[in-house]
């Protein structure tokens, strides 16, 4: 191929853009925005920016992790930062498990002002997301940030596993074929997700609606080698279309001794937040000891150190010292 003559100006490229619909790589950026998580080191996990950080707008974000790891504590969380946002929070409560109550006392969110929709199957919830983004979006025309958590996308049967609850007792073959219609398929569910995740990635871009899905995770049968881990809903097609994929793990109990007594009263866990994919900001940044009460809530200055230190902005200087680092000090940089 014959080298160009003249390098192409800029103006060609902006004049090129324009005329055919396309979108300089110059002018997007990392992410439309950031949804507060309610701790500054698992914004900064997800995001790199301590304030101002978060998950990212108008993409979709999974949250994974074993059970009691603080999943929906995280999602509550998000809802309150949409909230602080002046933007609209959605609740998908498939498990039939939220507690208004501790919501509030946890995040501090207006649970009155948070919307709850209780679908029954896979399919309903993917169309409740639709109806819900069409209604705000187009009918109601309404343009501040939306932000749906799907809790948990493991519990939701298909339509096809969800009519089996509707066969008499000792029923035969022709009434599961009239009632049900099909045996299950290998991979049934994984195909919903993936069909239907494909749509939803286009409704989110167009609409500038955040999904956060949460997930939970199932050891595989017969797994001598490597790592047994899987998450039981959205098969492979739900890693593949997010944008953010973060995993939470207990780590140790938060204890109080009781006076008069040798027996310990629980008041929290400490959780680990691990970035196991991230299209915002670098992939495998993890951060722990963020200390989770149950009486109020997550700390937002939990595991700050440890992410302080993993930035760059502190380094350790002796044992068990920390000082902040020269270089940001005498630049001036911004701290977000």
């Amino acid at each position: 191929m014959a080298k160009a003559k003249k390098e192409a100006s800029s103006d060609i490229f902006a004049d090129i853009a324009k005329e055919t619909g396309a979108e300089l790589v110059s002018n997007r950026d990392q992410a439309r925005y950031f949804i507060d998580t309610g701790n500054f080191a698992i914004n900064y996990c997800c995001s790199g920016k301590f304030f101002g950080g978060g998950i990212p707008g108008g993409r979709l974000t999974e949250i994974y992790g074993p059970s009691a790891s603080s999943k929906s504590l995280i999602g509550s969380n998000i809802l309150a930062g949409v909230q602080r946002m002046g933007g609209i929070g959605v609740i998908l409560d498939t498990e039939n498990a939220i507690n208004g109550e501790f919501i509030q006392q946890t995040t501090k969110c207006d649970i009155s002002k948070i919307l709850r929709y209780t679908p029954q199957t896979l399919e309903d919830c993917f169309g409740t997301m639709y109806r819900i983004i069409n209604y705000i979006r187009k009918v109601k025309k309404i343009e501040v940030p939306v932000c749906i958590v799907y809790d948990s996308i493991s519990v939701s049967p298909s339509a096809r596993e969800f009519r089996e609850t509707k066969l008499p007792e000792g029923y035969t073959k022709a009434d599961f074929k009239r009632i049900v219609g099909a045996n299950e398929q290998p991979g049934e569910r994984a195909k919903i997700c993936s069909k239907e995740l494909r749509k939803l990635n286009t409704e989110m871009e167009q609409n500038d609606v955040t999904v956060v899905v949460l997930n939970q995770i199932r050891d595989k049968i017969g797994v001598l080698y490597g790592n047994p881990e899987t998450t039981a809903g959205g098969g492979q097609g739900l890693p593949f279309y997010a944008s953010l994929r973060i995993r939470s793990q207990t780590q140790k109990k938060i204890e109080q001794s009781v006076a008069g007594s040798t027996k310990k009263k629980i008041l929290g866990i400490n959780i680990k937040i691990q970035n196991k994919k991230n299209r915002s900001y670098r992939p495998f940044v993890e951060v722990d000891n963020i200390p989770l009460y149950f009486d109020r809530g997550m700390n937002p200055l939990g595991g700050v150190l440890g992410a302080l230190l993993d930035s760059g902005r502190v380094i350790a200087n002796g044992a068990g010292n920390f000082v902040v680092n020269p270089q940001y000090t005498e630049k001036y940089r911004d701290w977000e």
